[in-house]
C-alpha cells in the first residue's frame, strides 16, 4: 500500500509574524472586536456597511461578513474604519473569509 503525502497549507507572512510576536493574527490584519458589556460593541477594520436596521447590522470586516442581531441597535460613531454599535446585542456571527459574497441577508 502506497503512503500518501499530506499537503499542508503554508502559513502567511502575517500569521508567522503574529506567532513569533505572540500577537493574534486578526489584530495584525487591522481586525478587532471589543464588547463592553452586552450593550456596546467596538469593531475595527470595517470596510463596508451592508445592512443597517434596529434589529440587524451586517458589515464587511477584513474579508469577513459580520452579522450583529439585537434590539434598538444604533451606530453611535463611524470613522476611520471603526464602528461603535450600541443597543441590546443578542448575537454576533462571522461568515466566510476573502471569498465571501457581499449580499444582504
Amino acid at each position: 500500500m502506497k503512503k500518501r503525502k499530506i499537503r499542508h497549507e503554508r502559513p502567511t507572512l502575517t500569521e508567522l509574524l503574529s506567532k513569533l510576536a505572540d500577537i493574534p493574527a486578526d489584530l495584525t490584519s487591522g481586525m478587532s472586536l471589543e464588547m463592553r458589556g452586552r450593550n456596546e460593541l467596538l469593531l475595527c477594520g470595517c470596510r463596508e456597511i451592508i445592512c443597517y436596521s434596529p434589529e440587524r447590522i451586517t458589515l464587511m470586516q477584513c474579508g469577513y461578513r459580520v452579522l450583529i442581531d439585537g434590539r434598538r441597535l444604533t451606530m453611535s460613531s463611524y470613522s476611520d474604519s471603526r464602528i461603535n454599535i450600541c443597543g441590546e446585542i443578542d448575537r454576533i456571527e462571522y461568515f466566510g473569509g476573502d471569498s465571501v459574497e457581499k449580499r444582504e441577508e
